[in-house]
């Protein structure tokens, strides 16, 4: 999921998708947490389906007079809020964008759901039958197959009917349409029809809601933001209720929105955590944090802003304002605006850089792009129980502990030679140390953070003491100055470390049992996973990779080769030595099916005899140049084969090759 703010941000985000013609849009609250039909919400609509739709015919003949096909009369029934299988989309980004903010009091999120997807004309097969299949009563196979030929004069394989009723279909955006439902014009409208459950080679009643089909894209418009986005869209894009419904009572709704007056109480809407003098010789300065204690809009919000500066900007000369939304987003530092206000006449050299834009008052301003999407990431994340992170923190710095000692041992007692001889043989795993305490996770006690930020922070300044000892540039009594800081640093977390572990044991009531019972080995935390939501192409380009590797005089490697990836792939190249230590690296670009790495190792030095493992990956798409992304598609959906991986964090391209010298 992203964010947008504004119209322009909505836009931009979704120009990735202007290489696709073939994209749906539907915009809606985000407190309707699935995309349904409205046949499908009530079990008494879903099991009479076919009855709902005979009997609204008979009963408006009239209405459905010249409407030749079931999906058209569908259309008709959807304009009317008959229950259908049927879920309203447009082809117009403005037009969801405008129903995901619509409602403006509601303080639910605005989403804005981006399909990818194979369209079908009304003709097509697989719109014929999940059209039929909502004017029967029965759903077995012999049934449909009677009532497809009746209907179309022609026949359906008992394949074709299990394959195309197991799916929803997207409906291309036509004329035809529009004439069985006016607001289709307006809305730029279409539809997608959903599919129903097939149990084995049985097709069941229930009707599958559209989230069977993964959205390509969800843009969210945080309620903050909701007010102002659809005051853009009326202003500039002359969309609004009346341009979006055609019947009068549209009117209404728009004018009584626009004109409505509106009160503001700043009295209790916030609460102020922090206070800090940043002042230096030449400006008095302070910063000021702040947590909203309600859901306000981002104008409500900014009022804030101003009226917290104006309470410190008398004896100052700098004022930076920093409002969170809630006490979670507090301790991620995940900042909803950030304010700051300059004296006009301070000294230049002491004015600090601007943070945002300067509004027509003075104020400078800075609306974070990701907050909301953040708050959610970090929620499902980062924060984890605290005696978890006690006991995970604790049972990684007793394996930590015996490094710190050695090294500091090492260098009290003036033996260089052993602590950097220590320090390179041991810096993986003091790496891997420091990254093991950062992924962790967080606690929603901001003081409790504290602590368990000292385990990070000694494990930061032994990692700092192995790369002084690389510097082989540095004399001696440098090298001794820089390291010996980094000890002072490091014993300063260390002994708090030990000093704190019992009072914090006890604070967040952690027994022995608890403790032993714990192993940080076993717990997995949630990961982000990657999912395909545009379909794969059956007939997309299988990768190929052959690589030259040749040795040069002095011991370095030139690796080059032949791909059939599209021209302007960008590779990255890795080398590795047995112990999968990491050599050397550099990118190459594809051009005519030929890409070169060039010359890896140092000149004059090169690598040492024995085995080496080279990876070649080709990196997400969103680091593509765009001439290869316009041919191999947003979600690599045009490549195949054995190299193409499709978990993680995104679609990527993976091969290797082990060679020896």
């Amino acid at each position: 999921m992203e964010q947008a703010n504004t119209v322009d941000d909505y836009l931009k985000k979704l120009s990735r998708y202007d290489i696709y013609n073939n994209v749906f849009y539907r915009g809606q609250s985000e407190k309707y947490k699935n995309i349904t039909s409205s046949v499908s919400r009530d079990a008494g609509y879903t099991m009479n389906e076919g009855s709902i739709y005979t009997e609204a015919i008979k009963m408006r003949t009239i209405e459905f007079d010249g409407l030749m096909s079931p999906i058209e009369c569908l259309s008709k029934m959807q304009h009317y809020g008959i229950p259908t299988r049927l879920v309203d989309l447009t082809i117009d980004p403005l037009i969801a964008l405008f129903f995901a903010v619509q409602k403006v009091d509601s303080e639910s999120h605005g989403n804005v759901y981006v399909f990818v997807q194979p369209e079908h004309s009304l003709n097509d097969k697989r719109i014929k039958l999940l059209s039929l299949l909502a004017t029967i009563e029965s759903p077995k196979i012999d049934v449909i197959k009677r009532s497809y030929l009746e209907r179309y004069s022609e026949s359906i394989t008992e394949d074709e009917i299990l394959e195309f009723a197991s799916e929803g279909a997207f409906i291309k955006h036509s004329a035809e349409l529009q004439k069985s439902n006016e607001r289709l014009f307006c809305q730029k409208g279409t539809f997608a029809i959903c599919g129903n459950e097939v149990v084995g080679r049985e097709i069941k009643k229930t009707v599958l809601p559209l989230d069977s089909i993964e959205p390509t894209m969800v843009i969210r418009i945080p309620f903050e933001h909701k007010q102002a986005v659809k005051k853009e869209l009326d202003e500039k894009y002359n969309i609004n209720e009346t341009t979006i419904y055609p019947e009068l009572p549209s009117v209404a709704d728009y004018l009584k929105e626009k004109y409505k007056k509106v009160d503001f109480d700043l009295e209790g809407a916030y609460s102020i955590l922090e206070v800090k003098n940043m002042s230096n010789s030449g400006a008095r300065r302070c910063s000021i944090v702040a947590v909203l204690n309600k859901v306000l809009r981002i104008e409500e919000i900014k009022d804030i802003g101003i009226q917290i500066i104006d309470q410190y900007r008398s004896t100052n000369d700098v004022v930076w304002v920093y409002i969170a939304k809630n006490g979670d987003d507090y301790i991620m530092r995940n900042w909803m605006i950030r304010g700051q206000w300059i004296r006009e006449s301070l000294d230049p050299r002491f004015k600090p850089h601007l943070i945002g834009d300067v509004d027509e008052l003075g104020y400078i301003w800075r609306f974070e792009k990701s907050y909301s999407t953040l708050a959610d990431y970090y929620g499902e994340y980062s924060f984890a129980d605290d005696k978890i992170l006690f006991t995970q923190n604790m049972k990684t710095f007793e394996k930590f502990e015996p490094h710190y000692k050695f090294m500091l041992n090492a260098f009290e007692s003036g033996d260089m030679k052993d602590l950097e001889e220590y320090a390179i043989d041991n810096a993986s795993d003091i790496t891997k140390f420091f990254l093991k305490f950062g992924d962790y996770g967080h606690s929603r006690n901001d003081e409790f953070n504290k602590y368990l930020n000292y385990f990070q922070e000694v494990a930061l300044h032994l990692d700092n003491i192995v790369l002084w000892v690389k510097k082989e540039e540095l004399n001696s009594r440098t090298k001794r100055y820089l390291i010996s800081n980094c000890f002072r640093d490091a014993k300063l977390h260390f002994d708090r470390i030990k000093e704190q572990a019992l009072y914090w044991k006890k604070t967040i009531d952690l027994s022995d049992d608890e403790y032993n019972e714990i192993n940080p080995e076993k717990i997995e935390r949630k990961e982000y996973q990657y999912k395909q939501t545009i379909p794969l192409n059956p007939v997309g380009l299988g990768v190929t990779f052959n690589l030259d590797i040749s040795q040069n005089t002095d011991n370095t490697l030139n690796i080059r080769g032949t791909t059939n990836l599209f021209d302007n792939a960008s590779l990255m190249i890795s080398l590795r030595n047995s112990n999968g230590l990491l050599l050397a690296q550099n990118k190459s670009l594809v051009e005519n099916g030929r890409f070169d790495f060039g010359r890896l190792g140092k000149e004059g030095v090169g690598f040492d005899k024995g085995k080496y493992k080279v990876g070649i990956t080709l990196a997400i798409p969103s680091v593509q140049k765009r001439e290869f992304v316009l041919k191999a598609g947003l979600e690599y959906e045009n490549l195949k084969g054995k190299y193409v991986d499709r978990t993680g964090i995104g679609p990527t391209i993976s091969y290797t090759e082990e060679f020896e010298i």
